[in-house]
């Protein structure tokens, strides 16, 4: 039996006392954190006991194909401009497409697909391959990518947005990296936008504007400012129609964003100046994007290709052929006679056409529209296979598989992709090599190539687009930016 004296047992008698109304202090502060209750309208003006100058964030999931991920991100740009939060910004996926999922799914499939890197070190068939769930089939060549990396953001930060890159898709990246308990005292820290449908939400800036039967319901931007929960967090904002802006200030800041949210990754700036240089240079040719090989454009395919041949048309030439010369006319077949004939020697067919060009713009005169120089971008396999009637009638039109060196040499890449091993799974990268842990993961430099395909047409005098894509949207934008930039609005004599 311990003893204790008298000068002894009162402080212990007071520290014990101490202890018991510490803890009873604590489990009420825990009882009234777990009592919280977090208002689910939107409508409704938020309980949260937060300070108005405490910074404040903003960030969605990504889905889709790239140009759709990065109309999602202008969204969010204009959001947290509009409601004065900090942007963080999911990975881009620059691989396969995936699908739209609400809610109650998305996240469970980043987060159980989208570290590529634990799913084919630990899930494979006898045969070595990677073994995929049945609920990863459209995420099997997922290519996550920092939003940077890829896109210039220039014009965003002078904007006064401030980005942050989220550095994995995991359902407990928010506990890890921002203190989020994963239970209901989370409700008072961060609010969901619940997206059950396709077309959950739209978001707008004005209650006058009319409905849009598309989506279920709506949100001003002032019920979504009286939300003071730290993170605000979206499922999905793609599409161009998500946000209806009435404002002039919104309106000129999307416009503005569309135009200057580029490619800015060296390797594809470089390899599109180099092709674009051999094209004779910026505004010396005119591009067309043609995609004919899934969905709808693959049904619009006929009418969509003779939309451009009679653009291209239009765009080429001042005279008819019935107020050419007969001696002209012959000598303008000969030419493309000759130049058909090199259709299997793209270097010499380039050098045959830019001499037309050249002596077109010595002249100051219009060419003939079938020897105008062209670009095309498309997603048909094999283009002259399977367009042959239109390099029979665009002599002069080429293709990114007309420069054999470059797509070669960037085929042969090995791009970075966000490496995902050491901000989770410790136990799993601490059973690995450590010679394979200084490696980090890439992929295929043929991820690059539609994004060259991109920049080479936007430097084009004239633009022909495919009407609904995404990918013609983008080329469109920042065509017009090149307009604006490099051209003064004044169209190129070709």
């Amino acid at each position: 039996m311990i003893r204790l004296s008298k000068s002894m047992g009162i402080p212990l008698v007071l520290l014990l006392v101490l202890l018991f109304f510490i803890h009873i202090r604590l489990e009420k502060r825990l009882e009234m954190d777990q009592s919280t209750e977090h208002g689910n309208n939107m409508g409704t003006a938020s309980i949260t006991p937060f300070r108005p100058d405490e910074e404040k964030f903003i960030t969605y999931l990504p889905h889709s194909g790239l140009h759709n991920q990065r109309i999602a991100l202008i969204n969010s740009i204009i959001l947290a401009k509009a409601l004065n939060r900090t942007l963080i910004m999911p990975e881009l996926n620059l691989g396969t497409a995936t699908y739209w999922r609400p809610s109650a799914y998305l996240p469970y499939r980043l987060d159980e697909c989208g570290d590529k890197h634990v799913v084919a070190s630990h899930k494979k068939t006898a045969d070595g391959k990677p073994w995929w769930s049945p609920n990863c089939f459209d995420y099997r060549n997922y290519l996550p990518m920092a939003v940077e990396t890829i896109f210039d953001l220039t014009g965003v930060h002078q904007m006064g947005v401030k980005t942050i890159q989220r550095r994995d898709m995991q359902l407990d990246y928010f506990s890890r990296y921002w203190s989020i308990p994963m239970d209901e005292r989370n409700q008072t820290l961060a609010y969901q936008v619940m997206d059950n449908s396709r077309y959950s939400y739209q978001i707008i800036d004005d209650p006058l504007i009319g409905e849009n039967t598309k989506f279920v319901e709506r949100y001003t931007l002032d019920q979504l400012r009286q939300h003071q929960e730290t993170f605000l967090i979206f499922n999905s904002l793609f599409g161009s129609d998500r946000l209806a802006l009435r404002s002039d200030k919104w309106v000129q800041a999307r416009e503005y964003l569309r135009k200057e949210i580029g490619v800015r990754q060296p390797w594809v700036m470089n390899s599109s100046l180099d092709i674009v240089g051999k094209l004779g240079g910026p505004g010396s040719f005119i591009s067309v994007h043609i995609r004919m090989g899934d969905g709808i454009f693959k049904k619009m395919m006929d009418e969509t290709m003779e939309r451009v041949r009679q653009q291209l048309i239009q765009r080429q030439t001042d005279t008819n052929d019935d107020e050419i010369s007969d001696d002209h006319q012959e000598q303008i077949s000969a030419t493309i006679s000759h130049i058909s004939s090199l259709q299997g020697q793209p270097q010499d067919r380039l050098t045959a056409c830019l001499q037309l060009q050249q002596q077109n713009q010595q002249n100051r005169s219009c060419l003939h529209h079938r020897l105008g120089m062209i670009y095309m971008t498309t997603d048909a396999v094999s283009p002259l296979k399977t367009l042959p009637h239109l390099f029979e009638e665009f002599v002069c039109l080429f293709t990114l598989d007309d420069f054999k060196t470059i797509v070669d040499d960037t085929i042969a890449l090995r791009p970075t992709l966000l490496d995902h091993r050491h901000q989770h799974h410790p136990k799993e990268t601490n059973n690995t090599n450590t010679n394979t842990l200084s490696l980090p993961p890439t992929t295929k430099g043929n991820v690059f190539l539609p994004l060259i395909d991109a920049e080479i047409a936007s430097q084009a005098s004239f633009f022909v687009p495919t009407p609904k894509s995404t990918f013609s949207g983008y080329i469109g934008y920042r065509n017009k930016r090149f307009q604006q930039l490099y051209m003064n609005n004044a169209s190129t004599t070709i």
